[in-house]
């Protein structure tokens, strides 16, 4: 057991799990977010329902920086609900509305979640974490429509028109903050970086963007802080992932995954009808247990049986996280969900009120993905990566 637990932990790949963390905690303290909301505001605001659009594509943007659903609802949600308010939002819808948006986050680039089924599987990190970018547009698509249905009298996030040359200004000054996930995905892509190598660059230059950014008003005190807090998570997330090793082994050892493959066959052998029934229990897994420990426990449980369907890896590793991330807006234990009612300060039971059209809407896109593998292969396919 003690032998197992050091191999789950001993990883190169796993090193992008703490470079990551920090890579996003730099970008939060660097003022991305005021600079993403202030970017899609000059992108999208002037359409009818504007403000919710702003915060659909300000958590697009903002999730390529920090891989996590939880530190974007966190970094951003404040000032997307006190936007959307004055848009004409209702706040409880509103902040609905940025909880959800911000499960994008966890399935875009750079992924936490993706690279940790990457890391347990033995699955192509980079196929995964680029597979998840078509699945994280779908979500903004789908979560538009919602809008669109929704925003109808409302007035447009900005009601003057940006000169040329204040666009050009904003989008300039935006450019920096904007360059994260090109740093990531493009070294991934061309080959330049491993996927951890690339969450090295990224703390790279989210400190560079830090420290240019605040200049003399840097508090380093509060620097070395975050490097504490950022290491603090990072060694929870590897103990857990020891502990995964151990659970894993005993699995294979009770022949587990082959109990899970009789008990299904048993009930039918069409793929199709078997990941229905695998989506509806990540779907229940993931209301009553966080994302991190599931997959922990889950993946190693399920990824014999899709290999064993002729199911492609990194399409079923892109279809588990998207099940769980949906997890994390649905009762009783969303964490994006106590997050977005502690940060906007609305009840939880008003939030989930008006949650369920985006559930609905997430839920869809999880159908089309599971059932449609290209969404998730063709990129990782075209750049080589699976």
């Amino acid at each position: 057991m003690v032998q197992q637990f050091f191999i789950g932990i001993d990883s190169f790949t796993l090193l992008a799990i703490p470079f990551f963390m920090l890579a996003g905690d730099l970008m939060v303290v660097s003022g991305t977010a005021e600079r993403m909301l202030k970017f899609s505001n000059a992108i999208v605001g002037r359409f009818r329902g504007g403000v919710g659009y702003v915060t659909i594509v300000s958590s697009m943007l903002f999730g390529g920086c920090s891989g996590s659903a939880i530190s974007e609802i966190a970094g951003l949600g404040r000032m997307q609900v006190r936007m959307m308010e004055s848009g004409g939002f209702a706040r409880p819808f509103a902040t609905a509305l940025a909880v959800a948006a911000s499960i994008k986050g966890a399935i875009i680039p750079p992924s936490i979640p993706m690279v940790l089924v990457g890391a347990i599987t033995g699955t192509s990190i980079g196929g995964l974490l680029v597979g998840g970018a078509v699945p994280g547009v779908l979500v903004a698509v789908a979560m538009a429509i919602v809008v669109i249905l929704t925003s109808r009298g409302m007035r447009p996030a900005r009601d003057e028109k940006l000169s040329p040359r204040a666009f050009a200004t904003i989008c300039l000054e935006s450019v920096p903050f904007l360059a994260m996930p090109f740093i990531i995905l493009g070294g991934i892509l061309t080959g330049l970086f491993t996927p951890t190598e690339a969450s090295a660059a990224a703390v790279a230059y989210g400190l560079l963007l830090l420290v240019v950014s605040k200049g003399s008003a840097l508090d380093w005190k509060n620097l070395v802080l975050l490097f504490v807090r950022s290491g603090t998570l990072a060694a929870v997330v590897l103990l857990l992932s020891g502990a995964s090793a151990v659970f894993s082994w005993v699995l294979a050892a009770e022949k587990v995954p082959e109990l899970i493959a009789s008990l299904l066959f048993g009930i039918t052998d069409n793929k199709y009808v078997i990941l229905l029934i695998i989506n509806v229990f990540l779907l229940l897994w993931g209301m009553v247990m966080d994302m991190l420990p599931a997959i922990f426990i889950i993946v190693p449980m399920l990824m014999p049986l899709a290999v064993k369907l002729g199911i492609d890896p990194v399409h079923f590793g892109v279809v588990v996280v998207f099940n769980l991330v949906i997890g994390l807006i649905t009762p009783p234990y969303g964490a994006a969900l106590f997050t977005g009612s502690i940060v906007t300060r609305v009840p939880l039971e008003k939030i989930v009120r008006s949650m369920w059209p985006f559930m609905l809407a997430a839920i869809a896109v999880l159908m089309i993905i599971t059932y449609i593998p290209q969404t998730v292969l063709l990129l990782p396919r075209l750049f080589g990566l699976n």
